[in-house]
């Protein structure tokens, strides 16, 4: 099955095409990392919305491959940046939905943890990080498993004194990504994996996410019932909790 893979939680986007089968690796074909240009920049496109669907087409078209031939969608849904998150699965939804494919998502932070595994020691808790800006970091907190990673506590958007107090808990634990190198004075107290995972890469979304794509069918309900996972409230529910526009409860 030929799945077409995506994460835009941070800036840098990154788009994968990867074969999954049942019981089997996910192989990679081709991919993508692309940062954000800068603002201004010669050629620069309006972020991730100005990039997509390109890039996909292009990764496809280097296979002598087409949008239909995709057979399945990997997706990120996060915790990150809140227009990436929205433009990149607007996207994926858009492409499954139009060609009647499944679609899949998968957490963000369990990517970056499944990526840097490899790196970790024996029995060790993974501590993902990037940068939620605001003074505080997105951290998710993962265990090697036989067929992964699996998560220890539930993802979190937090200062960095109170994850180090967290992390404090638990054993074994060991923090790195973009979100550590962003509050690496903070975070000192708390012990740093060397890796070089900086955030999650398309291809780890796609190993997530295979298992309930290999042979899967197109899921309407599934795909409408996919959703961010944003982990904290976003700007306009801070400023509006009780909404907008005609009807909006304003008391």
């Amino acid at each position: 099955m030929l799945v077409a893979a995506l994460d835009t939680a941070t800036l840098t986007l990154s788009c994968a095409l990867v074969d999954v089968a049942p019981g089997a690796p996910p192989r990679l074909r081709s991919s993508r990392s692309d940062p954000a240009p800068a603002k201004g920049a010669p050629g620069a496109t309006g972020g991730h919305g100005g990039r997509l669907p390109g890039v996909l087409v292009e990764l496809l078209r280097a296979e002598g491959l087409s949008i239909p031939d995709v057979e399945g969608y990997a997706i990120g849904i996060g915790p990150g940046s809140f227009t990436g998150l929205r433009i990149g699965l607007a996207t994926w939804k858009g492409l499954a939905y139009a060609n009647r494919r499944p679609i899949a998502g998968a957490s963000s932070l369990a990517a970056m943890a499944l990526a840097a595994a490899p790196a970790a020691p024996e029995g060790a808790v993974l501590v993902p990080l990037l940068d939620a800006k605001k003074g505080e970091v997105y951290a998710g907190f993962f265990r090697r498993a036989a067929d992964g990673v699996e998560p220890v506590l539930p993802e979190a958007a937090l200062a960095p004194e109170a994850l180090v107090a967290r992390a404090a808990a638990l054993p074994g634990a060991v923090a790195f990504g973009g979100g550590y190198a962003a509050y690496a004075e903070r975070l000192a107290p708390l012990p740093h994996l060397a890796s070089e995972v900086a955030g999650p890469t398309a291809l780890a979304v796609a190993a997530l996410a295979a298992p309930r794509l290999a042979g899967a069918a197109f899921d309407a309900q599934a795909l409408f019932a996919l959703e961010p996972h944003y982990v904290r409230p976003s700007e306009a529910e801070l400023k509006f909790p009780k909404g907008l526009g005609p009807g909006a409860d304003r008391t």
